[in-house]
Order: C-alpha cells, then sequence, then structure tokens
C-alpha cells in the first residue's frame, strides 16, 4: 500500500494545480502590465455642453437624437415629456469630440449634465458614439462614470478609452475598454487606491495601486 510520503497525485490534479497557477500569475502581471494615464484623466466641463459644440444643426440635431433614444425610458413614458422635449434636453448634455480611429470624422463622448443623470458624488451617465451616414450609433454606455482617459494604445483601429467611477476620496474603479466587432468592450477592471494602511497608519501614495476588481 503507497504511503502519503510516496503517494503518487493522478495527473488530472496536477494539470488541475498548474493551470489555477498560470491564472493567478496573469492575474497578478496583468495588474501591473495595466498602464492607465491618470493624469491625463478628464471630466468634460459644463460649459462644454452639445448646445454649445461647435458642429452643424445637422450634426447638433443628429447627436440630440441619439441621446435622446438612451435617455427617453427615464423622461418618456405615460405622463413624461414629448419626444422633442427629451431631444431638447439631450441638448444640455455634456460633450467631447475626439476622433477615436483617425479617419478624420470625430466620436462624441457624452456625459450627463448635472441635472440628469448623475450621483451626488459626481459619476454620471457616460456614453460614446460614432456617426453613421447622417445618424449617431452607439459605440458604448455605462452609468456612473467620473472621468475618462484616451489612451495611447489602439485596439483595431480604435484609441483604448479608460473609464474611472469615483468610489471614495482615495479609491476608484477603472475599467480598460477597448473596440472590436463594432463596439467597445469592457477588457479588464481594477480598484485604483490612492492610500495604503501601514502600521496603523494611513500613507498617501503618488501613483495609484491598482488590484483587479472583485465582484465587479
Amino acid at each position: 500500500m503507497p504511503t502519503s510520503a510516496n503517494r503518487r497525485i493522478p495527473l488530472p490534479e496536477v494539470l488541475e494545480a498548474c493551470l489555477c497557477c498560470v491564472l493567478f500569475t496573469s492575474l497578478l502581471l496583468g495588474a501591473e502590465s495595466f498602464q492607465w494615464d491618470w493624469r491625463h484623466s478628464e471630466v468634460i466641463p459644463l460649459k462644454q455642453s452639445l448646445l454649445r459644440a461647435k458642429v452643424s444643426d445637422a450634426e447638433r440635431a443628429a447627436i440630440a437624437r441619439a441621446i435622446a433614444i438612451q435617455i427617453k425610458p427615464d423622461l418618456g413614458g405615460l405622463g413624461g415629456q414629448s419626444d422633442q422635449e427629451i431631444e431638447e434636453n439631450a441638448q444640455d448634455a455634456l460633450v467631447k469630440l475626439v476622433d477615436l480611429n483617425g479617419d478624420g470624422t470625430p466620436e462624441v463622448i457624452v456625459q450627463g449634465s448635472l441635472d440628469e443623470g448623475c450621483s451626488p458624488t459626481g459619476n454620471c451617465r457616460f456614453w460614446i458614439f460614432q456617426k453613421s451616414g447622417q445618424e449617431y450609433k452607439l459605440l458604448f454606455y455605462r452609468e456612473a462614470i467620473q472621468s475618462f482617459t484616451i489612451e495611447k494604445n489602439r485596439s483595431h483601429g480604435f484609441s483604448d478609452v479608460v473609464v474611472a467611477t469615483h468610489e471614495s476620496a482615495t479609491e476608484s474603479t477603472v475599467r480598460l475598454l477597448q473596440y472590436r466587432e463594432g463596439t467597445y468592450h469592457e477588457a479588464a477592471c481594477y480598484d485604483a487606491n490612492w492610500s495604503v494602511l501601514e502600521g496603523g497608519t494611513v500613507h498617501k501614495l503618488k501613483e495609484p495601486r491598482l488590484t483587479h476588481c472583485k465582484n465587479k
């Protein structure tokens, strides 16, 4: 009878253990290799509404229609606002025009205004639209985004985008968006901490400490 000292471990158990080690190591390396240009994070200024954007009247109307489609479930319905009123409200949304794929036609990054679609902590609804013919199609949407960063890296011809959600004075949740198959997808999620507890004392960090998100 084999003893515990010389018992052979079944091959499937060995492979499972190796796979777990590889996955754990890849997670650690992923957090270390993720490059977030957080110093260039942006929040669209309040003065930069769609109403004031330097676009043609036709483009302004098309962007307003695209936003209106997104917010209509909350504002329309029985006793709610009319389509025209919703499109007029959409022009209060904050916008940034940026060419994410280098084709000469800017995409539209949209954040909700403080009056609608934002939490008391400054997290707002966030959209990315792309011009398609005479209209604008949705590339990405998420609730509760405070800031965004246009990264130098590109995926399938489009700039990567990092969006950040304010969690506390020293904590944020950041998500890496990468373009594929016609839309932006969340490729990774990290908790960013600007403080660390050492020896019972909280120390501020010059660079955020990134760890993979848990249950997000």
